[in-house]
């Protein structure tokens, strides 16, 4: 691959080097991009291919000085690395029932950045590689992860009650159901009255978790219900 790249003349830092890079960085976000806009997530496919393309012409900007007037081509790159904690921040989103959401796509955005300096300094395999990896992440653990959590025999939920008196209730409710409700954390409900609460349902083998969550819903003393572990 090496001496193909020479022959094409994309090692050196020229005007065909750059497009090619730029193309790359296009081509390599996008594919990222597109399962987090099939999935409808804050950052697609568009803030995907900002990031990497953005990276890649700093990590150019970088080799460019560096040629012409010295100095440590390390310490712009550095800054992207860094920086763009600030962009994945804002990924994340915590909903009014305290559920955080945006950590995948914050990490991707950081990965995309990672991508585009490497495909900046002319690293074209490891780029390709880490892509092709990183799709591989994100499709078939996430189906993975979906089946495991599935055979579990825990569910982690967050549930609101008309009054903490009614968590003793609760609580016998669902032993009587063969459910043990544990690691009970106490908190304030945003926008609805009532007292929220995190718990971890362990349940037998013959109760699936779509019928644990549904006999909580059920409960006359259950205001609102939601899964935190998905």
């Amino acid at each position: 691959m090496r001496e193909l790249l020479e022959n094409w003349n994309l090692v050196e830092f020229n005007y065909l080097s750059v497009l090619v890079r730029l193309l790359l960085a296009m081509v390599c976000s996008g594919i990222l991009g597109l399962e987090r806009t099939r999935k409808r997530r804050p950052a697609g496919i568009r803030t995907y291919m900002l990031v990497c393309i953005g990276a890649t012409v700093v990590m150019m900007t970088a080799q460019f000085m560096n040629q012409h007037w010295g100095g440590d081509p390390g310490r712009l790159p550095a800054q992207v690395i860094s920086g763009i904690g600030f962009l994945g921040a804002g990924t994340i989103m915590m909903t009014k029932h305290y559920r955080i959401l945006g950590l995948t796509t914050a990490a991707g955005l950081w990965a995309s950045a990672c991508i585009g300096l490497a495909i900046g300094v002319g690293f074209y395999f490891g780029a390709i590689l880490t892509t092709l990896i990183l799709v591989l992440v994100v499709v078939l653990v996430d189906e993975f992860e979906k089946q495991y959590s599935k055979n579990l025999h825990r569910v982690h939920v967050f549930v609101i009650l008309t009054d903490i008196v009614c968590l003793k209730s609760l609580i016998q409710y669902m032993r009587s159901k063969d459910i043990t409700v544990g690691n009970v954390e106490l908190t304030s409900s945003s926008g609805v009255s009532g007292i929220g609460l995190f718990c971890v349902l362990k349940l037998p083998r013959h109760v699936t978790q779509d019928e644990a969550m549904q006999l909580v819903t059920e409960y006359h003393d259950v205001i609102f219900v939601e899964r935190t572990d998905e």
